[in-house]
């Protein structure tokens, strides 16, 4: 039922995806922390590139010496030395 009204109350608001809590939240600090709410799956993983599953579309992130330093289940910290993070595939809306 308050899934329902969640919906219902973002959906007539217009509330974007993240705050209703369906889509991704990301978290940049500086160049060396991000940090991921609502992903879906961990795609591919190095320590010069990260692959995520998100309801946006897969998320790239890369840069050098990347380590997963929190995995929750809908929750990750990564930390290294960040060059990019990027969408691809998904709705552009």
């Amino acid at each position: 039922m308050l899934d329902k009204l969640t919906k219902t109350v973002g959906d007539v608001l217009d509330f974007p995806p993240d705050v209703v809590g369906k889509g991704p939240r990301i978290t940049v600090t500086g160049r060396v922390e991000v940090f991921v709410e609502n992903y879906l799956e961990i795609v591919e993983f190095t320590s010069e590139e990260i692959l995520l599953n998100t309801t946006e579309g897969v998320l790239t992130i890369t840069g050098k010496e990347l380590v997963l330093k929190t995995v929750l289940a809908t929750e990750l910290r990564i930390e290294g030395q960040f060059i990019s993070l990027c969408y691809g595939g998904g709705d552009s809306k």
